[in-house]
């Protein structure tokens, strides 16, 4: 009887230490995922930003820091024993290192929308959350969904820089969006997400909005080094604007649909005026 209990003892003690997850998260909309799964408690520690927030914000505060988002240290992440270490586009560079260390590693892919859904299932069977992954990619299409009724019916090109100009390529996380609340996205597709183009293949494409973002944060400047724009459709009705919040639309967790909701109210407002 004794013997049999000491083996029992031993399996629950397997057990758990199979089910323990140590990870160290150095990509946002992961941490965001693990979170929205029920899991966070298995997050040791994570890579910080400057720019925005990570959900829920009242949580990952108080996370232990690896470094920044762009810069993590290998030497912090190696400290915490991580049993896996989930990495951003930003920080791939060290998975030779965290492989020479004997440590896991996984890369998400987040180029496209429908990678959300992907990337839930796969966070969801590693903690063990099948259950809850499943019903949260349920909640993000029924949101998305809702998102996709009444259609802005417009066109649009939307900038990342512009000087020089550079634009979101259509087969881009920013088109999905874009084409999801009803914008016909006019930059091309490119292997480069973020193509060159030139003043000349905005004014054949004449969108009906120009978006400006991240390095393209002055209309004025735009006009200024581009005078030639201005005889766009997007410029003659004053649908030329920056949009702020664009690292919200780029961050591939289920906050993007609150993201999407604001940016989609903020193009409506813009154009009743």
């Amino acid at each position: 009887m004794k013997k049999l209990l000491i083996l029992c003892m031993c399996m629950f003690s397997f057990a758990l230490a199979k089910n323990e997850h140590r990870l160290v998260v150095l990509d946002p909309a992961s941490i965001e995922i693990i979170y929205a799964l029920g899991a966070g408690e298995s997050i040791k520690a994570i890579a910080t930003l400057q720019h925005s927030n990570i959900e829920p914000v009242e949580k990952t505060s108080k996370l232990e820091s690896v470094g920044s988002f762009s810069h993590p240290s290998i030497e912090k992440i190696v400290s915490l024993k991580p049993s896996l270490v989930i990495v951003s586009s930003y920080s791939l560079g060290l998975e030779p290192r965290l492989k020479d260390l004997g440590i896991k590693s996984l890369y998400l892919s987040t180029d496209r929308l429908e990678d959300l859904y992907k990337n839930i299932t796969t966070l969801a069977e590693l903690l063990d959350k099948k259950q809850e992954g499943e019903a949260l990619v349920a909640k993000v299409k029924s949101e998305l969904s809702e998102l996709e009724k009444e259609p802005l019916n417009k066109t649009g090109i939307f900038l990342f820089s512009s000087n020089p100009l550079m634009a979101f390529a259509d087969n881009s996380m920013i088109a999905d969006i874009l084409n999801l609340i009803g914008v016909k996205n006019l930059t091309p597709q490119s292997e480069i997400k973020r193509p060159m183009i030139s003043t000349e293949y905005i004014l054949r494409q004449n969108p009906d909005l120009l978006l400006l973002s991240m390095q393209a944060n002055d209309t004025k400047a735009l006009i200024d080094h581009n005078p030639s724009l201005k005889k766009t459709k997007a410029y003659e009705n004053n649908q030329i604007f920056i949009y702020k919040n664009v690292y919200g639309l780029l961050r591939i967790s289920p906050s993007i649909t609150s993201h999407i909701k604001e940016f989609k109210e903020n193009i409506q407002q813009n154009l009743s005026k």
